[in-house]
């Protein structure tokens, strides 16, 4: 291997370690796991790096969902030690979540890295806009949906998840919310969801991405190994920082830090169409 082409090795390492530790830092401040902060720190690590510009977009959504299968898992154990995970849930929801996320991993082949820039931004500014305003509280009234369409609804969920790289959180949470369950087991159960939308849509962008002419160095598909084997580590090292911070900001406060990372993340990526 020659110079040059170790240099740059070196340099994207070190890039991906700032990067995963930054974005360490933003989830524990915001107690989000999630490839919502992933998928547009690995994209500008791309960007700074020059990828290939039709690769840049699906392999930070492709490598934040691999990403997830270990830090998600890592969640998910820790809320059914605790017995908070709603099992029933989890039984009724995981084919149609993991189904749609495995969907969707594999049609992102098919969508031109513009069309999945604007879906990314499109639901980040929307959950951003949602987030500044406010969401009103309201005592719990029960299911709001009939169990014959949340099933439908889980599948869009992981579908959607796996389109913009995340875990479903900000999504699967609402609608178990939904579906009578309490914010605490709504997280809870979240976070399993995660690991079922996760899995099977990581697989899929190494399958969809597998024939992708012009793939960098240590790349499974979509899915970069090296990305993968340094942000785990840096992002864990990262977390306690932000979760430091976060006792010192009050829940509102937070809700509007996430609101502006959601909106700023939104707009970095329509600039990136223009």
């Amino acid at each position: 291997m020659d110079a040059p082409v170790t240099s740059e090795i070196v340099l994207l390492t070190l890039g991906l370690v700032l990067s995963g530790y930054v974005s360490g830092i933003i989830a524990g401040l915001l107690g989000v796991g999630g490839g919502i902060i992933l998928v547009p720190v690995l994209f500008q690590t791309f960007v700074w790096f020059d990828f290939p510009a039709h690769l840049q977009i699906h392999m930070a959504v492709g490598t934040s969902l691999a990403i997830i299968c270990f830090t998600g898992g890592q969640s998910a154990r820790s809320h059914l030690k605790r017995g908070a995970v709603d099992i029933e849930i989890l039984r009724s929801w995981a084919v149609y979540v993991g189904l749609g996320a495995l969907s969707g991993a594999l049609l992102a082949r098919l969508i031109v890295p513009e069309g999945l820039k604007l879906i990314f931004a499109t639901l980040a500014l929307v959950l951003g806009a949602r987030m500044l305003r406010g969401a009103k509280r309201q005592d719990e009234t029960g299911a709001l949906l009939s169990l014959r369409v949340q099933k439908p609804l889980a599948g869009i969920t992981g579908f959607l998840s796996a389109l913009m790289g995340i875990g479903g959180g900000t999504l699967s949470v609402p609608l178990l919310g939904a579906a009578g369950r309490d914010m605490h087991h709504a997280v809870a159960t979240s976070a399993c969801l995660s690991v079922i939308i996760a899995v099977p849509a990581a697989v899929g962008f190494m399958l969809g991405g597998w024939t992708i002419p012009d793939l960098p160095p240590f790349t499974l598909g979509y899915v970069n190994l090296l990305a993968l084997a340094v942000m785990i580590p840096a992002s864990m090292m990262g977390a306690p920082t932000g979760a430091h911070f976060a006792h010192l900001l009050s829940a509102r406060q937070l809700e509007l830090v996430f609101a502006g990372f959601l909106l700023l993340s939104g707009t970095r990526m329509i600039l990136a169409l223009v």
